[in-house]
């Protein structure tokens, strides 16, 4: 199984899972060339799509993968608010409710995420199993975790951001002061994802991915160093251009 890294950022999210027997893509805020790029145009053996959310740096190109026949995996509300709510190849997704795509089993689980504004916002996080990878944990877009996931092989996980970093940043002027409750609300500080992996037996896992990393109120070569120290694993930031083999057996 190999992961390739299209986006991980507020600009644009996007991951695909290559196996033998297929490809799966997780979030769709890049355009759909990028993904037939990373496949190197291989784009029949792309068994489905799965989205987070409807916030457009992790579903504004939902439409073009409709208009190309890949099936797309959401709740709802993200398909609603993507006007392709009922259209041909989507298909309405809730928590604990498991699903199978080709080789993938894929159990969607509750985040806690918000709008601008504050609202609530939908939000899915992925637990994912396939003979090839084990169980692959995806978590992005929310402030906590709350649930225990047992023999994960492979983490990719949200980082959002480091308190201290955005206090400074607030402090001098470079963030306003409003942007601490909308993260609060809305996306993992780095001390939360620490807990959330201490919370969870790591035995089995090969690799933690961070993702999501915000711009300018993370650092990520202190977070790897960190979550590293923490667990003993291997540890990537998430960037753009990247692949990683994401195998159950690593060596």
């Amino acid at each position: 199984m190999k992961l390739h890294i299209l986006g991980s950022n507020s600009f644009g999210n996007c991951y695909v899972l290559e196996s033998a027997s297929g490809s799966l893509v997780i979030e769709a805020g890049v355009r759909f060339l990028e993904v037939k790029k990373a496949l190197r145009f291989k784009i029949n053996g792309i068994v489905g799509a799965i989205i987070s959310h409807h916030h457009n740096d992790h579903a504004k190109y939902i439409g073009e993968l409709v208009a190309s026949g890949v099936l797309v995996l959401a709740s709802e509300e993200t398909l609603a608010a993507k006007q392709v709510l009922g259209a041909p190849f989507t298909r309405v997704i809730r928590p604990l409710h498991g699903i199978k795509v080709s080789d993938f089993k894929i159990m969607p689980i509750a985040l806690n995420h918000s709008n601008n504004d504050g609202s609530r916002c939908e939000c899915l996080g992925f637990v994912i199993d396939h003979p090839e990878s084990g169980r692959i944990l995806f978590v992005t877009d929310t402030m906590t975790l709350d649930m225990i996931v047992p023999r994960m092989t492979h983490v990719m996980i949200e980082a959002n951001y480091a308190d201290d970093i955005l206090t400074r940043n607030i402090e001098n002027g470079s963030v306003p002061p409003a942007m601490r409750p909308r993260l609060l609300k809305s996306h993992m500080e780095i001390g939360t994802t620490k807990l959330i992996l201490q919370d969870n037996d790591l035995s089995d896992v090969n690799n933690i991915i961070l993702i999501h990393l915000s711009d300018g109120n993370s650092d990520e070569q202190r977070f790897v160093r960190e979550i590293t120290e923490l667990t003993g694993k291997c540890v990537y930031a998430a960037n753009a251009g990247m692949t990683i083999d994401l195998s159950k057996t690593p060596y």
